[in-house]
């Protein structure tokens, strides 16, 4: 017997494919490739730009940019389908690890932007202490102004008017907070 019969003869008898050299079940293998396929989901809602970071191969960077372009659903369901089978013959831990920084940077910045509007809302509340939270939080905050714009704001939510001034307040505590 030679190897290359050695070989046929253990994949018929243990039923184990040539496709499966890890000894991995087919239901782990198809996860995996979902998986994948979910990752070149959330990448293909991504900016091209983003997309382009990521360092994927130019065959890949080229199906994502066929997937933006394609107008009807079906050819981008297939598109899809293609760039999930570029992702399974590809090495996905690199890209899995920067979705997943991408992912936290997203939920930081999500988590500061509620924490500006809660401060701006006890601001605007009339909170006894919020003006004084603000200003313990941000030494360099111009109380003058910070007042003014609390004012006009209240001003403005009692007599119906858009919230002008509210968004103004939270343009400067969003300075504040950058700087």
């Amino acid at each position: 017997m030679t190897k290359d019969t050695d070989r046929r003869e253990t994949e018929f008898s243990t039923g184990v494919g040539a496709d499966d050299e890890l000894g991995l079940s087919r239901s782990e293998m198809k996860r995996r490739s979902t998986a994948r396929q979910k990752i070149g989901e959330e990448l293909a809602h991504m900016p091209m730009t983003a997309v382009r970071s990521f360092g994927l191969s130019d065959e890949i960077v080229r199906a994502f940019e066929d997937y933006h372009k394609a107008n009807r659903n079906e050819a981008r369901r297939r598109q899809m389908q293609f760039i999930g089978k570029l992702l399974r013959e590809a090495d996905t831990a690199e890209i899995e690890a920067r979705l997943n920084e991408h992912r936290d940077a997203r939920s930081l910045a999500t988590a500061d932007f509620h924490h500006l509007e809660r401060m701006r809302d006890a601001l605007m509340g009339e909170e006894p202490g919020a003006l004084d939270e603000v200003l313990a939080a941000y030494p360099a905050a111009d109380m003058q102004h910070l007042r003014q714009l609390v004012r006009n704001g209240r001003k403005e939510i009692a007599a119906g008017k858009p919230p002008r001034s509210a968004r103004t307040l939270f343009r400067y505590l969003r300075e504040l907070e950058e700087a």
